[in-house]
């Protein structure tokens, strides 16, 4: 790994071993990799005070990654953003692996709900370099 930059985002199929996808230049990904998403539940009385409270629950959220893609020129580049929604499929179970640093790595079980966004604004053309954004549900297969 080494000149390799942290953290490393990589898409494997649900087994965890086969690649779909390499995120090589990301640009933001906010603080999901480091949620804590224990859950509990309450169970009120119906009849007196106070509650139960049962944990160990896990919920689900949003994880948005954002990236960049590179091109040789705008027709690559429309061909990377049209085949990027087939090679990372919707409703599809895959593993979203974290390299943190080189000896902590982080796996999240995730899938593609929503559409892969570019925006293209009037001061962004695409020419050879083209932002997305992904966001992926976590917790969502066990």
């Amino acid at each position: 790994m080494a000149g390799a930059t942290f953290p490393r985002f990589r898409l494997y199929q649900n087994d965890g071993t086969t690649l779909v996808f390499e995120f090589n230049l990301t640009t933001d990904w906010g603080d999901s990799p480091f949620l804590d998403p224990e859950s509990f539940t309450e169970h009120t009385s119906l009849r007196g005070t106070g509650l139960i409270i049962s944990g160990g629950s896990i919920e689900a959220w949003n994880f948005l990654l954002e990236f960049l893609l590179l091109g040789d020129d705008y027709e690559d580049l429309v061909a990377q953003m049209n085949t990027l929604s087939t090679t990372i499929a919707f409703n599809t179970q895959y593993v979203l692996r974290i390299d943190l640093t080189p000896s902590t790595t982080k796996d999240l079980k995730v899938k593609r709900l929503s559409s892969i966004l570019f925006p293209i604004t009037s001061s962004k053309k695409v020419v050879k370099h083209q932002t997305g954004n992904i966001t992926f549900r976590v917790h969502s297969w066990a």
